[in-house]
C-alpha cells in the first residue's frame, strides 16, 4: 500500500454538519474516506491537551471498524473477511502513531481514481504554528470550513456534552456552569480561527459553507463542493439525510439568551466578514 495525503480536508466547525459531510462523501464514488470519521493527526501534534483522549478514541474507532467489517462479511453469503483490510486497521495502532508516515498510511487503501478526505472538526482550533504546518504539509490540498450560527452551535454542543456525560442540570446555576464551559466558547471562536486559516491558506483553496444551506439546500451545497474540489456531479441517496443528530434536550430560554449575548461579537464578525446574506443562512 502506498501512503497518500488527503486532497480535501474538512476542518470543522464542531456541531456544524461535519458528520453529514463525512457520510455523504463516503457514499460518493470519487471520494475515499478513512474507516472512521476523525483522524486527529494535526491536533494531536499541536494541541497537547487533546492527546489524553485521542489515543483511546483511535483504539475504539479501529475496533468498531473491524467489527463492522466482520459483521458485514458474515451477512453476505460467500463473502470472506478481508484479511488485508483487517491488517490495515491493525497497522493504524502500531507505534509510533500520529506521525507523518502514519497519517499517509491512513489513506493508503484509497484507489488512485478517488480523492481522499479527512474530516476532523478539531483542526479549526489549531494554534498559528499548527495552521502554518498544515499549509506546508498539505500544500496541494483544499480545505472546507462549515460555519454555524454561534449561539445555535453552542447550544448544540451543550446538549452533546451533557448527553455524553449523562448529566441533566436541575438548577439555573447548574445550567450556567455547563454553558460557560470554555471548550464551548473555544469551538465557536470564529474571530480567532477564521483569520488564522485565511492567513495561511490561499482563498481558492479555502471554502466556507453555511450550516443552514446544508440543512435547506444540500444538493446546492454539493454542487459548490464539486466545483471547489474538481469533482464530477453525484447525488448520493444520503444527501438529504441527517446524521449524528444532536441529543434531544430542552435548554432553558435563559441559557439560549446567554449564548445569544455571549456570542454576539462572533455573530457580528461573521456578518462583517461574509456579509448579511451569508449570515442569515448560518
Amino acid at each position: 500500500m502506498t501512503g497518500r495525503k488527503p486532497e480535501i480536508v474538512c476542518i470543522g466547525a464542531q456541531k456544524a454538519a461535519t458528520s453529514w459531510f463525512y457520510r455523504v462523501c463516503q457514499d460518493r464514488t470519487d471520494i475515499w474516506v478513512p474507516p472512521f470519521k476523525e483522524v486527529h493527526f494535526f491536533d494531536h501534534k499541536f494541541c497537547p491537551e487533546n492527546r489524553t483522549w485521542i489515543q483511546p478514541a483511535l483504539v475504539r474507532s479501529v475496533e468498531r471498524a473491524a467489527a463492522r467489517h466482520s459483521a458485514n462479511a458474515t451477512r453476505v453469503r460467500g463473502r470472506p473477511v478481508d484479511k488485508a483490510y483487517l491488517a490495515y486497521l491493525d497497522s493504524l495502532l502500531d507505534t509510533p502513531a500520529f506521525n507523518g508516515t502514519w497519517y499517509k498510511r491512513v489513506f493508503s487503501r484509497a484507489p488512485t481514481s478517488a480523492k481522499c478526505l479527512d474530516v476532523t472538526p478539531e483542526y479549526c482550533t489549531l494554534p498559528p504554528e499548527g495552521v502554518a504546518f498544515v499549509a506546508k504539509f498539505l500544500r496541494d490540498s483544499r480545505f472546507i470550513y462549515i460555519l454555524r450560527d454561534p449561539a445555535a452551535r453552542a447550544a448544540s454542543q451543550l446538549r452533546m456534552n451533557l448527553s455524553r456525560r449523562k448529566i441533566t442540570p436541575t438548577t439555573h446555576a447548574d445550567w450556567m456552569r455547563h454553558a460557560r464551559d470554555p471548550v464551548i466558547a473555544n469551538r465557536g471562536d470564529y474571530q480567532t480561527y477564521i483569520p488564522r486559516w485565511r492567513a495561511h491558506i490561499n482563498p481558492d483553496k479555502l471554502l466556507f459553507l453555511a450550516y443552514g444551506d446544508i440543512r435547506d439546500r444540500p444538493a446546492e451545497v454539493m454542487r459548490r463542493v464539486e466545483a471547489f474540489a474538481g469533482l464530477g456531479r453525484e447525488d448520493p441517496e444520503s444527501l438529504g439525510q441527517v446524521f449524528h443528530k444532536g441529543a434531544e434536550m430542552d435548554i432553558p430560554e435563559e441559557v439560549h439568551a446567554y449564548f445569544t449575548d455571549a456570542f454576539s461579537d462572533q455573530r457580528r464578525f461573521l456578518e462583517d466578514t461574509f456579509g448579511p446574506d451569508f449570515a442569515t443562512r448560518l
